[in-house]
């Protein structure tokens, strides 16, 4: 069996800078998104060593296959806009292209997927989704990558998963500069912010953005008193919520069966502001 040379370098992920965050909350405008950002930055760090053309970059050539928790970790923290692995994670993938000379192998995309945050609570169960739904939590795709190569990554990984999971949801976040470009170019179907509440409570440490459920993981508690006794310069801010975006796997029945209960939540797709990547 080919042995997986997984080649990942370059810094860590840069914490986020807590003024142009602060900042980006005041607008509704989508500019520029995070993740190409920090393609064009590590691009540019690694431009002295351009190992990644010692490699075929064809998609034809490229495998898609389950990788571990902590090889996809490793670059989740370098390119992702919350810099973390999402809680009570089930399957990470990974897209790699061979070496042109040797059996080596690079990997230059991602892919996690975990548990629907909300399904415990009930939520899924009107529109029959529960125990059939998973979460696109995680995607990223190094610089080097091709044109296509964020779409063969998700789709590839989505045929993947195992048979329960016929409902895949994903969510965009406008403070990352997201829209779901992505997701538009693999079908998916968008119905905006589902959930009744606008905005959600933000926890802003260091520079850096938890959300109440990751505050809970790291503290102990999300009570906005019992935070500040631990943290004292924290700032609890209000988030904007996110847009979903869903994709539903089987035949063409099963397809329409499951689509069916969110017709009426289906909008066009969000565009991104002028000239914006």
């Amino acid at each position: 069996m080919v042995s997986m040379c997984l080649v990942i370098l370059g810094k860590y992920w840069m914490e986020i800078n807590e003024s142009r965050y602060l900042e980006s909350l005041e607008s509704e405008e989508i500019g520029e998104a995070w993740q190409y950002k920090m393609r064009c930055n590590f691009a540019n760090e690694e431009s002295n060593d351009k190992y990644w053309e010692r490699y075929d970059l064809s998609i034809s050539k490229s495998i898609v296959k389950e990788i571990s928790y902590s090889d996809a970790k490793k670059v989740i923290e370098k390119y992702e806009w919350l810099g973390c692995m999402p809680v009570c994670v089930k399957h990470c993938y990974g897209l790699f292209f061979p070496a042109i000379n040797g059996d080596d192998y690079l990997l230059g995309g991602v892919t996690v997927f975990s548990q629907e945050y909300a399904e415990n609570q009930g939520v899924w169960d009107k529109y029959g989704y529960t125990g059939k739904i998973i979460l696109l939590a995680r995607g990223v795709n190094l610089h080097f990558c091709p044109r296509n190569a964020n779409s063969h990554l998700i789709m590839e990984s989505i045929k993947q998963l195992p048979e329960q999971y016929k409902v895949v949801t994903c969510t965009v976040d406008n403070l990352a500069g997201e829209v779901g470009t992505i997701y538009q170019a693999c079908n998916f179907d968008y119905v905006g912010v589902m959930r009744k509440g606008k905005e959600r409570t933000g926890f802003l440490i260091n520079g850096k953005l938890y959300g109440s459920r990751a505050i809970r993981q790291k503290y102990g508690t999300q009570k906005k008193d019992e935070i500040k006794k631990i943290i004292p310069d924290v700032k609890i801010i209000k988030q904007k919520s996110k847009g979903r975006y869903f994709y539903f796997r089987g035949n063409k029945r099963e397809v329409r069966d499951l689509r069916k209960p969110i017709l009426h939540l289906i909008q066009e797709y969000p565009k991104r502001i002028n000239n914006a990547k």
